[in-house]
């Protein structure tokens, strides 16, 4: 198989013909045409079904043009990265950020380091819980930057700060829950929130929403998912639950009290969250991922 040969089957699927595949990237009508037979002969199936006025792709040609049309993007990728490097330019420094560690103090942080190396570029992403790290994993970034979920012998990692976490809820609904069942040693009873949504972020590396990856849950009780922290903040503000919360995101609201802190029996009401600055052991890290290593650490 060769590349003009897979050049030319996607031209075909996506012009809908041969001759106009062959106009579109500048060949012949006869060599698109050989470059189809000679697919498929090499792996012995039918790319087009040709009883039709136009070429129509069989079910394995449809499976065949996806997988081309992600080998093309790959190899145009390369070609790119291929051409920087000729010319001396770095690829950028990608860098996922979970998003409860975007503090004004690691934010400043990351900007000191791009004043200290304007020549480094720098791709920021966001993202939750295990999909930090899995951006590793999956070669979408080079560092990441957030809680220990999912680590393993894969992972290098080193601790910059931690995260303050508290449990909130809307002082309308704290009001409910005092008149409805009383506080316990001015401790709210888990049974008292189970009418009420606990809202979670929800985890983006697992396909349902179960107790997988979570570490904060009652036993039972309602649980609504979202799928980042302003909304989860959007739902508190107009009384829709209750939930852990950074208390850098909601600090405003804490201080004003358009929430309320509160203390559940036999759960973790407030805790130090760990944040992590994460690589993966085998990976061959950069000039500037070296640089970006060491300026953060502690």
């Amino acid at each position: 198989m060769k590349l003009d040969q897979v050049r030319a089957f996607i031209a075909v699927v996506e012009t809908g013909s041969f001759r106009s595949a062959a106009t579109a990237i500048h060949k012949t009508q006869p060599s698109i045409s050989a470059s189809i037979k000679s697919l498929e002969e090499q792996y012995d199936i039918l790319l087009f079904d040709r009883d039709s006025y136009r070429p129509t792709l069989t079910a394995a040609g449809h499976s065949f043009f996806q997988q081309s049309k992600k080998l093309l993007s790959q190899v145009q990728q390369l070609e790119s990265l291929g051409h920087n490097l000729s010319h001396g330019v770095d690829m950028p420094l990608r860098i996922c950020l979970s998003q409860m560690t975007l503090t004004s103090n690691c934010m400043q942080k990351i900007k000191q380091f791009t004043q200290l190396h304007p020549h480094i570029s720098l791709d920021i992403t966001t993202g939750h819980m295990h999909g930090v790290q899995e951006t590793l994993l999956k070669d979408q970034s080079d560092i990441a930057i957030g809680p220990r979920y999912g680590l393993d012998d894969r992972h290098a990692f080193t601790e910059l700060m931690t995260v303050n976490m508290v449990t909130v809820i809307h002082p309308d609904l704290l009001e409910e829950l005092n008149t409805i069942g009383g506080k316990s040693s001015g401790k709210i009873k888990q049974q008292q929130l189970y009418p009420i949504p606990q809202i979670l972020v929800s985890n983006p590396s697992r396909s349902n929403k179960n107790n997988d990856g979570y570490q904060h849950l009652l036993a039972t009780g309602k649980r609504w998912f979202v799928s980042d922290f302003n909304a989860k903040k959007t739902l508190l503000l107009n009384g829709f639950g209750w939930a852990r919360m950074p208390r850098h995101i909601i600090k405003e609201n804490l201080d004003s009290g358009e929430l309320i802190a509160i203390d559940i029996e036999q759960f973790a009401s407030t805790s130090e969250m760990p944040v992590l600055m994460i690589r993966l052991r085998n990976q061959t890290r950069s000039h500037q991922a070296n640089l970006f290593w060491d300026f953060m650490k502690p």
